[in-house]
């Protein structure tokens, strides 16, 4: 049996033998659908744009920058499907070996796959939120009406200008989601962070948190985090097919 399928067999027989699953995704989980990540070399969005256009400051400043930036990738989001990797954690939670998943993506890729315990650490991209009044209204709407020609999109309620209802640098982590995926954190016997750079602060801490708590950890990512040697199990695979072997390993033993 080659490497990459004997860490798969290890990634199911410790998930199996485990109680308290939790899973920490980031955006290397959903590269495979076409949605870019942050910080690959030569394809992540840092090395593309001005990261003042995703400031709390510079939207509240321009808005219309930040519009006029994500007509680019709105399409992409906005046709974006689940891959193996959204499926095969749906199915873990499905068959109750999955506590539920903190994610720092936007993307809402996690749901349409049908997981149902999601805690968006930095919100999600799927809704707009007035600065002016809070009303919450569709981002694909919102940006419809900016093809249309409207710059920045504004509030049906009150005429205020819309953000996407994302965490912006400069903004807190919205309390809910956080305070949730810490107690997940705490309580995790096996701690699994799948396409992550781990290196985004205050969601880094969760794995030293499950950590010292006495959780294992899994760390499965294409490229090395500072968490790697701490990891019971490190998979440097593409995630997408590792996804799917896991998969194929859940089905041929009737779990």
């Amino acid at each position: 049996m080659d490497d990459f399928n004997v860490k798969a067999q290890a990634f199911t027989d410790l998930v199996l033998s485990s109680s308290n699953v939790v899973v920490l995704t980031g955006a290397g989980v959903s590269t495979e659908s076409g949605i870019p990540d942050y910080r690959s070399p030569g394809t992540g969005l840092w090395e593309k744009i001005d990261q003042s256009i995703v400031s709390i400051d510079g939207f509240t400043r321009e808005p219309s920058l930040y519009y006029d930036y994500s007509l680019e990738l709105y399409p992409v989001r906005k046709n974006a499907k689940p891959n193996s990797a959204h499926y095969m954690l749906a199915e873990l939670e499905k068959k109750g070996l999955l506590s539920g998943i903190i994610t720092q993506n936007v993307d809402g890729l996690h749901q349409d796959a049908g997981s149902e315990v999601v805690h968006e650490l930095h919100g999600s991209l799927r809704q707009a939120v007035c600065l002016n009044c809070s009303a919450l209204q569709s981002m694909n709407e919102a940006m419809e009406r900016v093809i249309s020609g409207q710059n920045p999109p504004l509030c049906f309620e009150c005429g205020g200008v819309l953000k996407p209802n994302a965490v912006f640098f400069g903004e807190p982590l919205p309390r809910i989601p956080w305070e949730q995926s810490l107690e997940l954190s705490r309580s995790a016997d096996l701690f699994i962070a799948i396409g992550s750079s781990l290196q985004v602060s205050p969601a880094n801490s969760l794995p030293d948190i499950a950590i010292k708590a006495g959780a294992k950890l899994i760390v499965i990512n294409f490229t090395p985090t500072p968490f790697d040697l701490d990891a019971q199990i490190l998979i440097n695979h593409q995630i997408g097919e590792f996804s799917s072997a896991v998969i194929k390993l859940l089905d041929s033993q009737n779990i």
